[in-house]
């Protein structure tokens, strides 16, 4: 059970979000969300085995959000939601400075920690993502599949 300073903390990540599109697509939120963070954001739909359902990665310049190219709908823009959470806080970023003395230059940005998110982070992120969608689920109309609706009573009835 997600406790209330989860939900706290995931309702002001929310609030802090533009308006949501309408009709909903999650696509038309990550151009906005490029648009007001004046930095690209790219989509990348990929099938690797090994690779978790969805991942963020800042390059130093862009940020890339990966999700499994078999997850669709609702599951689709959880996963995307949940990364677009990690991105807006920082969850998992340290600094990096790679410099070359004999160039005479020094990169600077941000990498993924190695180890995976922390408990609380992925709560929160889990959380953002469900009430994210029970908002848009909540103004758009009833016609998605049966799979769809069952996939939003799970994710509700856990992260709501």
């Amino acid at each position: 059970m997600i406790n209330k300073h989860v939900r706290s903390v995931a309702k002001k990540i929310v609030m802090q979000l533009p308006d949501l599109p309408e009709p909903w697509d999650v696509e038309a939120l990550c151009r906005t969300l490029q648009q007001t963070r004046n930095r690209p954001l790219r989509l990348h739909s990929v099938d690797l085995p090994a690779m978790p359902f969805g991942m963020w990665y800042d390059d130093g310049s862009e940020d890339h959000i990966f999700y499994r190219s078999s997850a669709t709908g609702y599951y689709r823009d959880h996963i995307i939601l949940h990364e677009i959470c990690h991105m807006l806080v920082g969850h998992g970023v340290m600094p990096r400075q790679l410099s070359d003395e004999s160039e005479g230059y020094l990169i600077t940005g941000r990498i993924l920690r190695s180890r995976a998110y922390n408990s609380f982070e992925e709560q929160v992120a889990e959380t953002f993502s469900s009430m994210a969608l029970n908002i848009i689920r909540n103004r758009r109309s009833k016609d998605v599949s049966a799979v769809e609706r069952r996939a939003e009573e799970l994710f509700r009835g856990t992260y709501a």
